[in-house]
């Protein structure tokens, strides 16, 4: 690991050590150190994934997530189809 990296990260734990995961993930969030539209993708395709497996048809997930999510069809599709792309 370069050490400009470690030190980053490093300060980074600094400040979230003492928290809980929940309590951490929110510093982070609040500091704008986390992506929003990766972490949607992630909660679109681990959802539709969770919904497909529990027996409903992927294109009815995806129809529902849309709306519960108030994103458009095509996003939500996106997410669940490529979802490690960015």
């Amino acid at each position: 690991m370069k050490q400009t990296k470690r030190k980053l990260l490093t300060s980074l734990f600094n400040n979230i050590k003492s928290k809980s995961t929940i309590e951490a993930m929110e510093y982070m969030w609040q500091q704008g150190l986390l992506n929003r539209s990766a972490v949607e993708r992630l909660y679109i395709s681990n959802e539709v994934a969770r919904r497909v497996r529990a027996g409903e048809a992927k294109c009815s997930a995806i129809r529902q997530l849309s709306a519960e999510l108030n994103c458009s069809y095509e996003k939500a599709r996106y997410a669940a189809y490529y979802k490690n792309r960015k």
